[in-house]
């Protein structure tokens, strides 16, 4: 039987080296941090759904990773019992759909949402994930990372990569 045995391990750098970096999963363990925000006001009066642009993309590394998917809307409804309707997909599979994200009980009301969903992709593949909005009564003006006059406003969505 051999025996290998040495005082210290590091990186090239000089560092100590994650498990990561020696090609250990440990299982729990957060891979990679995928985060994505915008700025830009969408807007609709639809009951279908329309992209918020907020999207990020993300390569895991193993087909057994799981994806912890973290985003926040910015949404405002300018209409008196109106609501808005949230879904996350990756690529074109719905993942997740919330009712009434917002609902509007006044004449106004602007509001940020935050959602989480853990997914199970099993690829290695270069993967997207994307969040859309919609006005449920089809004609109420809806409308995401509305600009609250400060020019503040945003959303966001964040891709974590968890070792199985």
């Amino acid at each position: 039987m051999s025996e290998i045995r040495v005082d210290a391990i590091k990186t090239r750098a000089g560092a100590v080296p994650k498990a990561v970096d020696v090609g250990l999963n440990i299982a729990g363990n957060v891979l990679q941090v995928v985060n994505a925000s915008t700025t830009t006001e969408v807007a609709t009066t639809s009951s279908s759904f329309s992209d918020t642009g907020v999207t990020a993309t993300i390569t895991p590394s193993s087909t057994s990773s799981k994806i912890f998917i973290l985003f926040t809307l910015h949404k405002f409804i300018n209409a008196s019992g109106a609501a808005s309707d949230t879904k996350l997909l990756r690529g074109s599979t719905e993942l997740l759909t919330t009712g009434y994200m917002v609902y509007n009980g006044g004449s106004t009301v602007m509001a940020q949402g935050t959602h989480h969903f853990l997914d199970s992709p099993s690829t290695t593949s270069a993967t997207t994930y994307k969040v859309q909005f919609n006005s449920v009564d089809n004609s109420s003006d809806v409308r995401v990372v509305y600009d609250d006059s400060a020019g503040n406003a945003s959303s966001f969505i964040t891709l974590m990569e968890i070792a199985q």
